[in-house]
């Protein structure tokens, strides 16, 4: 059994309080693909030769999938096997809509 506040490897029994040189290679991890879907409907609406309106309908992510931007790059060796490497930290934006009413002379 090993003291409180051990430092202790479970797996390799080495000392890794300044970290550990693994042998897994570099980008051997890929974030899960990113999907999105964006749509604008516009209208123009003209008044005599001069002006004209433009009703504007955006959306963004129409499918409100998940798109994970960044994931957790560390694992703890200090913390046993619970480790987090590779859980998704930050998503990118939810469906979103945008309007708007552009008037042009």
């Amino acid at each position: 059994m090993e003291p409180a506040g051990s430092s202790q490897n479970a797996v390799t029994s080495r000392d890794c309080r300044n970290g550990c040189d693994g042998s897994l290679g570099r980008n051997r991890f890929f974030t899960p693909g990113f999907f999105q879907f964006d749509l604008r409907l516009a209208k123009q609406i003209p008044f005599g030769e001069r002006f004209r309106l433009e009703l504007i309908a955006d959306g963004f992510n129409l499918s409100n999938r998940t798109n994970v931007a960044a994931v957790n790059q560390l694992c703890d060796p200090t913390a046993g096997l619970t480790c987090l490497a590779g859980q998704p930290t930050a998503a990118y934006d939810a469906r979103q809509f945008q309007f708007a009413v552009k008037l042009h002379w």
